[in-house]
């Protein structure tokens, strides 16, 4: 394998040299030639305010591209707060995500989205970090810092992106370096102690050789606060990321360009977020929360306690409490070191431009929680029985209760990708085709106990993917007004899936791979036969072709009006699941459903970019969602099970952003949608019923409002934003306990620069009127009677001072 890798990576590295070597011999009437072609500017000249996106694999003004994108730059996403990858669904419609701790993030568009929680899992929506693919949810949120924009690619992109680009993608990009020296450096200071360091710097080393070096810290005490004496606050950040960018260009034909990251969270008190929430599952099999007065006949708890019997009124937010505030004891925590070095080479052989890109990424994370929201003895393995009593000092006035959910993951994985690809214009065409290939190994360890009633499973298994894809798009400019784009990608996935769990207490053993499936049952529950899945299905192909065909059509230079057709496709795979089955059958169709199939999703979409006046653009974008194998993932007893469900949307997404006056920067952005999936089966197994995609509200808005003016002898800004979204659930199955209703979110900024100095000064305050609502919800009404429900952060305020350096 080793041998298979070094000539996979090889191959395309010298390919990448061939074309280095021959730009440096390239006529220069080729190269005047090349800077004719339509690709260069799409024919006219810039304006000031044009926007510049690479959507589409080149640069290209962000108002002639048929595509929902959305951007922002370094200055919006400074005024934003914009710290980690999360931030920013603050400013693109209906972009959103869940997250229970801060390395298990899901983004999701138009309610495209994956919630299966393995690491394993690859979501529909594709995240970069320059031209680095974040293959696993564990790996697509993180620090940022130091970019020159985020582009957020509403609507699958399978042709040009292609891996798992179902539902969309986000690409971060970093802030490149510069041929003068240049940088920054950046604190901040504010709510709950939070500390944050961030900075760059960026220059010449030699003719034709340049470096930026950039990186962040981050650290506060937490936003959730502990009311167990010696317990510490949860929520807190304890992280820090580093980036290094040498590039070297000796012509203009040739750029080499090497990109190294690293990022690492220490014992970072980021799990076990969840607001103490009693529930009970009701007549369907799905939870439903409990007030003060209501007992739960299922788990024989206490009025308003969850299953271990701990009720505490005042920290509980469907009772009133607090939903800021925890009784949790234990050590929860998350261990996460990320390693990344991308080589990008850009060449020109003949008529064709030439890129290539290699990368390689390497994770280890271990998530633990323990104690969620109540106060609780020490887990002991293989105790099943536990009476309440006193907490360990200082706490020993405070009764603890039996352990309710003892939950770790660990991950260990490396992934190496490669993408070759070559461009050219030819007349009034435009062509760009290319292969990518990617290889996949992780190893897993997971625990979902619940010690207090005599469950405490162990499962450890493995993943390897193989992947290879072919493609092309072709752009044909029949002429001034009038454009037709095609494009096609096949895509070929071999997956090798391992899965072993073991029950401590009754003796379960299971075994899922491609060297046999087997189970022992030593209380004789589950049935000796009736398994369907064979060897061959932990050993899986899977394949596909996705396509874009678009028309598009220019009145004037001012305004794009598009139709298109986009196919996505997500490949298929496997759901292990983080605890071992319940005996019985519910042991046979868990084994029978661990395979899942690919899911396909046909994009229909009208779009409007045009400019209202000199100050002003518009855009409008209306879609339909066809659905085929929809990956949903359920939650099916104390298994996760991904089933392929149909589903559709109907929906349409505007966006304005208009300078009326001098120093004045209004933003608006609105989204409806009507979303369902279709043939849902609840927990009861009978139950079937029509819901909407997670996360897919009928209505969301968002705004901004920006003023520079004058000020005391320099420039001072002030800046108000806000978001609203109507009700959503957070996954199919959309529990009562999972369903969570509108909310709307504002949040300010106050900003000085003095004349004559590169000094700015901010002052800001987020979420202003204090609003709780979730970003996490999964119904644990069969665990521990408690939902997991996981709420952003209150009312924050800080202060920041940036000092730039450098420049012309």
């Amino acid at each position: 394998m080793e041998g298979k890798r070094r000539t996979f990576f090889s191959g395309a590295a010298v390919a990448a040299l061939i074309a280095g070597l021959a730009a440096t011999t390239t006529p220069a009437h080729a190269q005047q030639q090349a800077a004719a072609t339509p690709a260069a500017a799409d024919a006219q000249p810039t304006r000031p305010d044009d926007i510049v996106v690479t959507a589409q694999r080149r640069e290209q003004k962000l108002q002639d591209v048929g595509i929902a994108v959305s951007v922002l730059n370094t200055a919006a996403l400074t005024n934003l707060n914009v710290t980690s990858a999360t931030d920013i669904v603050r400013a693109v419609p209906n972009l959103k995500f869940n997250s229970y701790g801060s390395s298990q993030v899901v983004f999701n568009i138009r309610g495209v989205s994956q919630n299966d929680y393995g690491d394993q899992q690859e979501p529909p929506v594709a995240v970069y970090q320059d031209d680095s693919y974040a293959s696993s949810i564990t790996t697509a949120s993180f620090p940022v810092f130091d970019l020159a924009r985020t582009e957020v690619l509403r609507g699958p992109q399978g042709t040009l992106f292609g891996r798992n680009a179902t539902g969309g993608a986000v690409q971060f990009i970093s802030s490149q370096p510069t041929d003068v020296l240049d940088g920054y450096v950046r604190g901040t200071y504010g709510s709950f102690n939070q500390r944050i360091f961030e900075g760059a710097i960026s220059g010449p080393i030699a003719p034709g050789l340049s470096v930026r070096l950039s990186g962040i810290y981050d650290r506060d005490d937490g936003y959730i606060e502990n009311i167990t004496p010696g317990q510490p606050d949860r929520g807190a950040n304890n992280h820090w990321a580093l980036r290094g960018i040498i590039q070297y260009a000796p012509t203009d034909n040739f750029k080499a360009r090497l990109t190294v990251r690293y990022a690492e969270a220490d014992h970072e008190r980021q799990a076990a977020l969840y607001a103490l929430a009693p529930e009970c599952p009701n007549a369907q099999g799905q939870g439903e929360f409990l007030s003060t007065t209501q007992a739960c006949a299922y788990w024989g708890s206490p009025p308003g306690a969850i299953a271990t019997g701990y009720t505490n009124p005042s920290i509980t937010p469907s009772q009133g409490g607090d939903a800021w505030k925890t009784a949790g004891t234990g050590d929860p925590y998350v261990d996460r070191k990320q390693f990344a070095a991308t080589l990008r080479l850009e060449g020109r052989i003949g008529a064709f431009d030439v890129v290539s890109i290699s990368d390689y990424q390497h994770l280890t994370k271990f998530y633990n929680e323990i104690g969620d929201a109540q106060p609780e003895l020490p887990y002991v393995k293989g105790q099943s029985s536990y009476t309440p009593g006193p907490c360990a000092p200082p706490a020993q006035a405070v009764t603890c209760y039996a352990p309710g959910v003892y939950f770790y993951q660990g991950t260990k994985s490396d992934q190496y990708t490669q993408e070759l690809r070559a461009s050219t214009s030819f007349g009034r065409q435009y062509l760009v085709f290319g292969a990518f290939g990617m290889i996949l190994n992780g190893n897993y360890t997971a625990k979902y106990a619940t010690p207090f009633d005599g469950y405490d499973p162990t499962v450890a298994f493995s993943q390897k993917t193989r992947s290879w894809a072919i493609f092309a798009q072709d752009e044909w400019k029949i002429d001034d007004h009038w454009k037709l784009i095609g494009g096609l990608r096949f895509w070929h996935d071999h997956k090798v899936g391992t899965y072993d769990g073991s029950e401590l207490f009754s003796g379960f053993t299971m075994h899922y791979g491609p060297d046999g499936i087997r189970y022992n049952d030593p209380t004789g529950t589950t049935p000796l036969t009736g398994v369907t899945a064979t060897p061959g299905d932990a050993s899986a192909n899977f394949s596909g072709v996705t396509a874009r065909a678009e028309i598009d059509y220019k009145p004037s230079r001012d305004t794009l009006i598009y139709a298109s057709y986009n196919r996505g496709s997500k490949s298929g795979g496997f759901t292990f699941s983080t605890g071992t089955p319940t005996l019985g059958q519910s042991v046979i169709d868990t084994i029978n459903n661990i395979a899942y199939k690919p899911e396909t999703l046909n994009d229909y979409e009208v779009g409007l970019k045009t400019r209202l006046g000199a100050n002003t653009t518009f855009n409008l974008a209306g879609f339909y969602y066809d659905y085929q194998h929809y990956q949903a993932f359920v939650q099916v007893g104390f298994t996760q099970s991904v089933r392929n469900l149909r589903a559709s949307n109907l929906g349409v997404e505007a966006e304005l952003v208009s300078h009326p006056l001098t120093g004045l920067t209004l933003q608006a952005n609105a989204s409806a949608q009507r979303s369902r999936v279709y043939n849902v089966l609840l927990p009861d197994g009978v139950t079937v019923v029509t819901h909407n995609l997670p996360q897919a509200p009928s209505f969301s808005a968002g705004g901004l409002i920006r003023y520079e003016f004058a000020l005391a002898g320099g420039v001072a800004s002030l800046q108000a934003d806000a978001l609203y979204q109507d009700k959503t659930c957070f996954t199919v199955m959309c529990a009562p306990v999972e369903r969570e209703p509108a909310y709307d979110v504002e949040n300010l900024r106050f900003g000085f620069t003095p004349s004559g100095m590169k000094l700015d000064l901010a002052v800001f305050v987020n979420n202003v009127l204090n609003h709780a609502y979730r970003v996490y919800a999964y119904d644990g009404a069969y665990y521990n009677g408690e939902v997991a429900g996981v709420y952003a952060k209150p009312r924050t305020w800080g202060v920041t001072a940036t000092y730039h350096f450098g420049g012309q």
